[in-house]
């Protein structure tokens, strides 16, 4: 299938941090409607895997393409960086992430953290984005807390609006960063209940996650990373049911 029929490619992706190097090639697509999973250890790369995907992390080497548009790098002062900021900003808003920590503005309350980047940055009217809005927090079960600030909110909940922030840009592709781990464990379901449904519907997604129910559950294809490198992919009942990694093993315990 041609790169401008497929919403994500990323190719041989490479990234260091002074000179300690954090990924090693590693590749991935993302078709219409798949739900990629990234599993492994802390500090195997996953999260910054999925950082330099829509550009929080400037990738040493490699290609990323959205829906056929390739990302454009220079050099410079020996250093790469994107050629073009303006294309970085609209890479972004069709990868739209959910990040760990949530990272609402305080400042705002929650129908303004949702209509915030459609207003400013896809250019919708005030009144468009608002109405968007709500229906997205009704979906996520928050209609009721439109007007709450993140403070008055607990954390499930905040994800949550987190979650309609992202589903506010249509993304292609939403990117999701480890989005329950700063979860009290009674929160965790109403945000995987959220990320199940959002995978019903087709949505494209590729997860950080620990939560290997979800991954085996719901994953059309599951990455497990080891030290920056794919160790094992494939469908999920085999990485699950049928690991040839003796690290996955380990790393999977008895359970599975």
């Amino acid at each position: 299938m041609a790169d401008n029929a497929i919403p994500l490619v990323v190719r041989d992706l490479h990234k260091s941090f002074n000179d300690n190097p954090v990924l090693e090639g590693l590749s991935l697509e993302a078709h219409e409607g798949d739900v990629i999973s990234l599993i492994g250890a802390s500090g195997s790369g996953k999260s910054t895997f999925l950082r330099c995907m829509n550009l929080l992390e400037i990738p040493n080497a490699g290609d990323i393409v959205v829906h056929g548009e390739s990302v454009k790098f220079k050099t410079r002062r020996g250093e790469r960086e994107p050629a073009d900021w303006k294309q970085v900003e609209r890479i972004r808003a069709r990868l739209s992430m959910v990040f760990q920590g949530f990272n609402l503005w305080a400042h705002m309350t929650l129908i303004g953290n949702v209509i915030e980047a459609p207003v400013h940055v896809l250019g919708k009217s005030k009144k468009e984005a608002r109405e968007h809005a709500m229906a997205l927090l009704e979906r996520v079960g928050l209609a009721d807390r439109a007007d709450y600030f993140p403070a008055q909110l607990s954390g499930g909940q905040q994800q949550r609006g987190a979650i309609a922030r992202a589903l506010a840009m249509d993304p292609e592709v939403m990117l999701f960063d480890e989005p329950t781990s700063a979860l009290d464990p009674e929160l965790v379901g109403d945000v995987l209940k959220v990320m199940r449904e959002l995978a019903d519907e087709g949505r494209t997604m590729v997860v950080v996650t620990h939560e290997m129910d979800f991954a085996r559950d719901v994953s059309s294809q599951v990455i497990y990373l080891h030290q920056g490198r794919v160790e094992e992919a494939g469908k999920p009942e085999d990485v699950f049911g049928n690991p040839s990694s003796e690290r996955l093993k380990q790393f999977l315990g008895p359970r599975f």
